[in-house]
């Protein structure tokens, strides 16, 4: 992991949605040493319940393969409320994401054979860290 940065008097909240208990821990922590403030939400109820709520994220993470495929319907969901919103998508399977979700200006995908670089640097873009920008990610 990159060294840890300088946490901010407010971290920014940022939201993760991934059904696998691992690797949704494993995105907390690189968003904690981002200097975020993490939420992880292991299904869709709960975390569209919160979308709905008075307050909003910095920017969400999502789980390209969640249970019964609900992945792309909370891409949109977050898109109807936050049309600018940093999405990152961190996957094994970059390629099989939907046009709609690559073209899409305020989300990135994070490969994760890339390893856990891939997801910090993103993270830093959706946080508007200097030095992250959308141009460290290759096209898919």
């Amino acid at each position: 992991m990159s060294p840890r940065r300088e946490a901010p008097s407010h971290p920014k909240p940022v939201w993760i949605v991934d059904d696998d208990p691992m690797v949704g821990r494993l995105a907390a922590e690189i968003c904690e040493s981002a200097g975020a403030l993490p939420t992880l939400f292991r299904a869709p109820v709960p975390f569209l319940l919160a979308l709905r709520g008075s307050t909003s994220p910095a920017a969400v993470i999502l789980d390209w393969r969640l249970e019964n495929e609900l992945s792309s319907g909370l891409f949109l969901a977050v898109r109807h409320r936050y049309r600018a919103l940093p999405v990152i998508y961190w996957t094994n399977s970059p390629q099989s994401l939907p046009t709609m979700i690559r073209d899409d200006e305020m989300t990135l995908v994070a490969d994760k054979s890339g390893g856990i670089e891939s997801l910090e640097q993103a993270i830093g873009w959706a946080l508007g860290h200097p030095g992250s920008a959308r141009a460290h990610f290759s096209e898919s």
